[in-house]
């Protein structure tokens, strides 16, 4: 049960001078977990009584209403609405309980009543007795002076969290119509302007954000860019007074969203100074967003590489090397390794971020585990994230996906199997091989293709007939074909800083 220890009542004044005590209700309960409550209710057809509680309607919707008291004059017009719309709320999965001081006996009698007599007929739903008026207290409706509920109305999700509150005036009776359109938006899980109705699209927010827009605390500046997960903003945090960085997850990705959040909660526990800060993961008016650090710098993908001198190159390789070892050391994969992922500050130093297809790395992967070769579509550029394009080993129901950016996949992703440790060391030593040529080492093609190249060892030794004769253990080791083969991060870096590698040529 809910417990609230508010020191001053609060009370608000419906017409007619009755007051609504709303001392027993936190002043912001739309969001948060729903009052439990526990209540005996009787049904039409089934006048045995029998408890209920918020906890019989998990997993699904659920209409609360709370109203004066049975035998009156406007509630039986309003229940009786539900009760013909019933079909309506059982096809959006939502259940519909009404709740009254009236004892279980005198619901009783109110559906044994004729009609005609001022009974209430068979309503679909079941009547709970709230007697003393515990459960109008903890949703705020008790009207003391009274000694009953307000017309109050609550929609609680399957969570068991709050989502829609309103309270009437006794004297009006509420619009069964309306209900379900505000049901039909809150299930949309999109942002629904006024006069909304099922047949019309949410607020797309991706695309009307422009700079002076405010979403919760924070005002947006520019938009920076789009990835595979949606778009990245500059904005201004309202309540630190700082810039910040803001992805807006995009509707339109293919794995979970949850999933994507939650991957991004185990990012948000990596501090180092090669790794781009997460802040936060929320979900502001229906908006999932992960709000990181700002960084005043440009991708690796849009330098020029020819630019960096030796000590510049050496700056970003081994920064780069040691904030994947600080994620590697926390069990979490980068997942989608590339230069479009590494921002390079003003001063030179390189920052991860996008750990978006990061996971925990409990099961190193095998190459015997893999699936068959057939691959994805070859519609898409070689430099965009492919994800849930799914693989089928043959004779088998077995369904993979390919979950990367095909130019930066290891072999062992391109058949379909997940993002490893062994991956991100592989992606880094592409990265390595460009940051000391200059070049990339895939060739222009379809997607097909460029999985083939890496499959057949092609990329691998272009990348060893093009580095300097000193990187070529250390290129051949990271590019191996095989998981197992390929060092730690840890042991790149000893390698790395080796005297002998000068990043010449």
């Amino acid at each position: 049960m809910w417990e609230w220890n508010l020191l001053r009542p609060t009370r608000f004044q419906l017409s007619g001078g009755e007051n609504v005590n709303t001392n027993a209700m936190p002043n912001n309960l739309v969001g948060q977990p729903a009052p439990e409550f526990s209540a005996p209710a009787v049904s039409y057809d089934d006048h045995t009584s029998r408890d209920v509680s918020l906890t019989s309607y998990t997993g699904r919707w659920l209409l609360l209403l709370f109203y004066p008291r049975d035998f009156s004059f406007v509630c039986p017009t309003e229940l009786t609405a539900f009760s013909a719309h019933i079909d309506a709320f059982d096809a959006r999965n939502c259940s519909i309980l009404a709740l009254s001081v009236d004892s279980v006996d005198d619901h009783r009698r109110w559906f044994e009543t004729p009609l005609n007599k001022g009974g209430i007929g068979p309503l679909q739903f079941p009547l709970a007795a709230d007697p003393e008026g515990l459960v109008s207290q903890a949703y705020g409706v008790w009207m003391e002076q009274s000694r009953c509920s307000a017309r109050g109305l609550f929609i609680i999700d399957p969570a068991g969290v709050l989502q829609y509150s309103v309270i009437h005036n006794t004297s009006v009776g509420r619009n069964t119509e309306e209900i379900l359109r505000v049901l039909d938006a809150l299930q949309s899980g999109g942002l629904c302007p006024a006069s909304w109705t099922a047949a019309d699209g949410t607020i797309d927010v991706e695309e009307q954000l422009q700079a002076g827009r405010v979403l919760g605390n924070f005002r947006f500046e520019q938009k920076l860019g789009s990835g595979a997960f949606g778009s990245v903003f500059a904005a201004h945090d309202l309540a630190l007074n700082r810039r910040v960085a803001i992805k807006i997850i995009g509707r339109s990705v293919s794995v979970s969203r949850d999933k994507v959040l939650m991957e991004a909660r185990a990012a948000a526990g990596l501090h180092h100074e090669n790794i781009c800060t997460v802040f936060s993961v929320d979900d502001i008016d229906a908006v999932p967003i992960i709000v990181m650090e700002y960084i005043d710098g440009q991708p690796l993908s849009e330098c020029d590489l020819s630019a960096f001198d030796t000590s510049a190159r050496r700056r970003i390789v081994l920064g780069i090397a040691q904030g994947l070892s600080a994620a590697h050391a926390c069990g979490l994969v980068h997942g989608d390794l590339k230069p479009a992922n590494i921002m390079v500050t003003r001063t030179g130093d390189p920052k991860l971020l996008d750990f978006g297809l990061s996971r925990r790395d409990d099961t190193p992967p095998s190459m015997e585990a893999a699936g068959d070769r057939n691959a994805v579509s070859d519609s898409a550029a070689i430099e965009d994230t492919v994800i849930g394009q799914p693989e089928s080993d043959a004779g088998s129901s077995t369904r993979r996906q390919l979950s990367g950016t095909p130019a930066y996949m290891s072999p062992e992703q391109t058949l379909g199997l997940p993002a490893s440790i062994q991956s991100d060391v592989y992606a880094f030593g592409l990265i390595l091989t460009e940051l000391l040529t200059g070049k990339s080492l895939v060739r222009p093609a379809g997607v097909l293709d460029v999985l083939e190249q890496i499959r057949s060892g092609t990329v691998r030794q272009a990348a060893l007939d093009s580095v300097p004769e000193a990187f070529r253990q250390i290129v051949g080791q990271a590019l191996a074909d095989v998981p197992e083969d390929r060092p730690t991060v840890v042991a790149l870096i000893d390698m790395l800083r080796a005297p002998a590698l000068l990043f010449a040529g």
